[in-house]
């Protein structure tokens, strides 16, 4: 008998590692109700709050790509 791997994720607000099937349940005990709020019902300044916190956390290859990914939407608009 083949046993299916777990898949595991990253916490999109503290970087942990977790089984996808547990990662709700560490984002509301961990994280509390304020963190649970998606992005879209909060006001612009906490979400770019948001924004910036998470940004801090990736790696430089990450934020080059976010920046990458940011200049290419933005130019695409222009």
């Amino acid at each position: 008998m083949i046993l299916a791997m777990p898949k595991v994720v990253r916490c999109e607000i503290c970087g942990g590692l977790y089984n996808q099937s547990h990662l709700s349940s560490h984002k509301r005990l961990s994280h509390g109700k304020s963190k649970a709020v998606p992005a879209f019902a909060k006001s612009e300044p906490e979400t770019l709050k948001t924004i910036l916190s998470l940004y801090e956390r990736l790696s430089e290859e990450g934020k080059k790509e976010v920046f990458s990914r940011l200049s290419a939407s933005q130019r695409a608009r222009s």
